[in-house]
């Protein structure tokens, strides 16, 4: 485990070591937050919107290719989530806008049965709070130290752990700016 954890730490500082284009960042925004329920018919409670705020890092391979991995805390009507997304982005030219695609994970701090109110949850506590997702967006870096992005991250697993054929998901659509260090 001790050995793990060494070599993951040297491959995290060897990577950021490579290039002088790493820098770390905050970000914040607008966040809407949409779950999607199917118990046999299909429920839709909406979605809420609130706002999001974040800590990220911008490790540069190359000038066209950047990997960017965040923790967002999210607040959106009754539902809090927090977020680690791990990016890749793709810069087009030397234009500053790019394209990110990667993993997420969320997790949920809080109730589904909060979030849904009551009557919309016939099963319980049977539900995980971690929710596996892809997401996508776009970005624009205004200067070296500014830049506005939006993605969408969409759950790919089932939140819903019980016997029956239930799901639940929820999708996030953060939109924002970045100021980075």
């Amino acid at each position: 485990m001790k050995k793990s954890l060494l070599v993951a730490a040297i491959a995290v500082l060897g990577i950021t070591g490579m290039n002088a284009q790493s820098s770390f960042g905050v970000t914040a925004g607008l966040s809407n937050f949409a779950v999607s329920i199917d118990p046999s018919g299909g429920i839709d409670p909406g979605s809420e919107t609130g706002f999001y705020v974040g800590a990220l890092a911008d490790i540069g391979i190359s000038d066209a290719f950047h990997v960017q991995p965040a923790v967002t805390y999210a607040m959106t009507g009754d539902a809090s989530t927090l977020s680690v997304p791990i990016m890749a982005k793709y810069y087009v030219g030397d234009s500053g806008f790019n394209i990110q695609a990667g993993p997420q994970i969320n997790f949920l701090m809080g109730d589904y049965a909060d979030l849904m109110e009551s009557p919309l949850v016939p099963w319980g506590d049977d539900f995980s709070k971690l929710g596996i997702a892809v997401g996508a967006g776009l970005g624009y870096d205004i200067s070296e130290s500014i830049g506005v992005e939006a993605r969408y991250a969409f759950q790919v697993n089932n939140s819903y752990t019980g016997d029956g054929d239930g799901t639940i998901k929820h999708n996030i659509l953060n939109v924002g700016a970045v100021y980075k260090f």
